[in-house]
């Protein structure tokens, strides 16, 4: 199986904190975790890592933050030829506040504007292609070139461009976010009949398969897919030290599952349960857990 990431990369510089972020106040920094994110490049990481054939499609410079993070993709064996940015463009990055009390997280990214650049697509059969948005025009060349692969959107927020191309998808994995800006109302868990007509209207995005990821409120999905009743299903329980990522990781488990062909309750429970673990360590690509560790967790339910 091969799969295709198009998508934003960023290096991310975290910092634990003891509580949330104060105006006015000074903060001695004694620990700092940095490494690669984004929601293209931690999908891609993630399949590249539980032996899936990878290849990644984003902006990188060729400056230190970019150098980083090419070095870091050779782990797990991406194949990262990335878009040609122009001369001295500027690699993505993030600081990220993540608060130890709770898990949460302040993210400030730096991010040049998007230039039209040229760029080539692998050379072989792509089984599976993720999107989350950030690359329209690439996105919609790629499902043009490769007309039969599965298409899945990370739809994080309802901007133009994710909305373009989450018309597109076999599967659109939508965010609690997105959802609520496309519906102008935030999602009602306590209610079936709110919450199915809430999904229901997500699925008219595409009309096909969908999922609304909730953080630690879990998730909704139809366990017949396009069939059936829509279904809330609890996150696992952890505890949270940075969620930063975790809705990356999810979608990165997501394609792997689909790629792999795994029965479609099982992909959402990985993609659930590595969502889950990786917010018990701090990073985003660095909290990305083994495939074995997740299939171990998940029998112990």
């Amino acid at each position: 199986m091969a799969i295709l990431v198009v998508g934003l990369s960023t290096y991310d510089i975290t910092v634990p904190m003891d509580g949330p972020l104060i105006e006015n106040r000074k903060y001695t920094l004694k620990v700092e975790n940095e490494g690669g994110g984004g929601p293209g490049y931690n999908a891609a990481y993630l399949c590249a890592k539980w032996g899936a054939e990878t290849y990644l499609r984003s902006r990188i410079g060729k400056d230190f933050y970019g150098n980083a993070l090419r070095k870091v993709l050779e782990e797990p064996g991406v194949h990262s030829e990335e878009l040609l940015a122009p001369e001295g463009f500027k690699t993505s990055y993030s600081y990220i506040f993540t608060n130890e009390q709770n898990g949460n997280r302040t993210i400030m990214n730096f991010r040049e504007p998007p230039e039209q650049t040229s760029y080539s697509f692998p050379d072989r059969e792509i089984n599976v292609i993720l999107t989350d948005g950030h690359e329209p025009v690439l996105t919609l060349d790629a499902f043009r070139q490769y007309p039969d692969a599965i298409r899945v959107a990370d739809a994080g927020t309802a901007r133009e461009d994710t909305m373009r191309v989450s018309r597109e998808v076999d599967y659109l994995v939508a965010s609690q976010v997105f959802t609520e800006g496309f519906l102008g109302e935030p999602v009602n868990l306590s209610d079936q009949e709110i919450f199915t007509r809430q999904f229901a209207a997500i699925e008219a995005i595409h009309g096909g398969t969908a999922v609304i990821t909730l953080g630690d409120d879990g998730l909704l999905y139809r366990p017949g897919r396009t069939e059936g009743p829509v279904v809330h299903m609890p996150a696992y329980p952890v505890k949270a030290v940075d969620t930063t990522g975790a809705g990356d990781i999810f979608h990165g488990a997501f394609v792997y599952g689909i790629a792999s062909g795994l029965p479609y309750q099982e992909v959402i429970k990985i993609s659930a349960m590595a969502a889950a673990v990786s917010v018990e360590s701090r990073g985003s690509q660095s909290s990305i857990p083994e495939l074995q560790t997740v299939r171990e967790r998940l029998k112990q339910i």
